[in-house]
């Protein structure tokens, strides 16, 4: 045999074993979502909260009693938050649905009169494309479930990030010491470094997304109130749900507002509303995500794109916040392994600098 076709065939099986590797890893995660998701969402969300952690245990309050603290605060934003915002678009959905109907239509009857379409033609295209986007909602939204059982699933992914979000936020410390003590010298340090980079990672990225996601709805939100946008505050609540989903999601909800604009306001308007998301989306890639974010997460736009893709594929909505993050997981272990990114010194400090106050 040849040495090039040799090659080529070693290389060739080592793809086929990985692939099917990482097609039962898909299978594995995806049959375990409902605990995959809220551990994975639990990660992220202890990761933030540590930093709040430690500055109550800095003065003086029991750890146990600082991470209690910090949890139901934490969930308590979180839940006011999502009541915010489902209050918010229930009591408004009917009409923004109607106006972003609209919008779409308008934008295509003028495709079709540019492009010398029949008018019935492009009112069978609007008819189609509509029908499929109501009769996939569920999968658009990401719900595989309906009624009693999807309540009861949500209800279950709920109380097991919180537990989860709880016991990482009060243990994770002794947890990182406790696995690197049954491990040898080498290992020890290396998972040390690991697991603090990790965590650093995770927290630095939900603090900045959730910031650079505040400051575009809030622009977003006054510039669509200055143009005179109806539906401004559900359309800044879109905003900023989309900017935890990276570049799809600024999409997304820049469209929603241009459609509206188009519907409501005409062309003008819409113009100008297209130009101030694209100017707010500038501001963030160029000015606050760099600044805000730095290179916590540092990860080609390609790669998001794919990622989210995937992770919406999958698992809807929730696999498309938690896609960037799990992605920039793998990409951090592999940089670890080659040596490469945050690790190529080896030099990251190995836990908190703080010490954790006494456990209760």
């Amino acid at each position: 045999m040849p040495r090039w076709l040799q090659t080529v065939s070693e290389l060739a099986l080592r793809v086929v074993f990985l692939a099917g590797f990482l097609i039962l890893v898909g299978l594995a995660i995806d049959r375990l979502r409902l605990i995959f998701l809220p551990m994975l969402a639990a990660l992220i969300l202890s990761a933030a909260l540590l930093p709040a952690k430690h500055l109550l245990t800095r003065r003086g309050i029991p750890n146990a009693v600082a991470a209690i603290t910090v949890v139901v605060s934490g969930l308590a934003v979180l839940g006011l938050i999502g009541y915010f915002t489902i209050s918010t678009l229930t009591s408004e959905f009917a009409d923004l649905e109607v106006d972003i109907e609209a919008g779409f239509t308008e934008v295509l009857q003028s495709i079709g009169d540019w492009a010398g379409v029949s008018d019935e033609q492009v009112d069978e295209v609007i008819d189609d494309v509509l029908n499929s986007a109501r009769g996939n909602a569920d999968t658009i939204a990401g719900g595989v479930f309906s009624g009693v059982r999807l309540a009861a699933e949500l209800l279950a992914g709920i109380i097991l990030l919180a537990v989860l979000t709880f016991l990482l936020v009060k243990d994770a410390e002794s947890m990182q010491r406790g696995i690197a003590r049954r491990l040898g010298r080498n290992h020890r340090r290396n998972f040390l470094v690991l697991s603090s980079g990790l965590f650093d990672t995770l927290g630095k990225y939900f603090r900045g997304v959730t910031i650079v996601a505040f400051m575009d709805a809030l622009l977003i939100g006054i510039g669509l109130v200055i143009i005179g946008i109806p539906f401004a505050l559900p359309l800044a609540v879109l905003t900023f749900f989309g900017a935890f989903i990276p570049v799809l999601g600024a999409v997304l909800a820049g469209l929603a507002a241009f459609l509206i604009a188009l519907a409501t306001e005409g062309v003008t308007a819409a113009l100008i509303v297209g130009g101030l998301v694209l100017a707010v989306q500038q501001v963030e890639g160029n000015v606050m995500a760099p600044f805000i974010l730095g290179r916590s997460i540092s990860l080609h736009p390609m790669l998001v794109i794919l990622a989210v893709a995937t992770g919406g594929a999958l698992w809807g909505i929730m696999g498309a916040f938690v896609a960037v993050p799990l992605t920039a997981i793998a990409v951090s272990l592999l940089d670890f392994y080659t040596g490469a990114g945050q690790y190529a010194s080896r030099k990251r400090p190995l836990v908190e600098t703080a010490a954790p106050a006494p456990e209760t």
